[in-house]
């Protein structure tokens, strides 16, 4: 692996970690921001409910960057259960990006359902890496099961994938709350 494509990694990997972190901070917020009456709590929600179309873009455009990245200049063949979150990722940055430009606040009703729907594909993808003997793939090109490399010790492609949809869901979820 070049130097090059070893930094795009580690890169994306650290976003990874930090969109965790985020959907965390996010679940809080959506939680406190329901019961709570303080003005810097509804004051936050507001601003990224406002913005939450705009949040939403910047992920899913990293993600299909990424996952071209992987493939396209890393030389990563995707597997079948990636075929699929790119099926669901994709058209997420083009409905996303149409919706910032022309100031559609209605498209998160195109956007969520995409969006979980890529979430569970993940999700079964990351437990068949994890059970790779309980769990079929059956793509006889590449494994489904095969992690390729870790960073911190549990981020593959597809924990990114999964952390892509989970922060694109919970941003417009707190979007839908304010």
């Amino acid at each position: 692996m070049n130097s090059t494509v070893s930094l795009v990694l580690n890169s994306y990997a650290t976003l990874t970690v930090i969109g965790q972190i985020l959907v965390v901070l996010l679940v809080l917020l959506l939680i406190v921001s329901r019961f709570s009456k303080n003005k810097s709590i509804k004051s936050l929600s507001k601003i990224i409910s406002s913005n939450s179309i705009v949040f939403v873009l910047i992920v899913v455009a990293l993600a299909t960057l990424g996952s071209l990245f992987f493939s396209e200049i890393a030389g990563f063949t995707p597997c079948k259960l990636c075929w699929f979150q790119r099926i669901c990722m994709y058209p997420l940055t083009v409905i996303s990006l149409v919706a910032v430009l022309t100031n559609d606040t209605k498209v998160k009703k195109y956007i969520l359902p995409l969006a979980i729907i890529g979430l569970g594909v993940a999700i079964y993808h990351i437990l068949l890496q994890i059970y790779p003997n309980t769990l079929q793939c059956g793509d006889e090109l590449v494994s489904c099961a095969k992690t390729g490399t870790r960073y911190y010790g549990y981020i593959t492609i597809p924990v990114m994938s999964a952390t892509a949809f989970l922060l694109s869901i919970i941003t417009l979820l707190i979007g839908d709350r304010s």
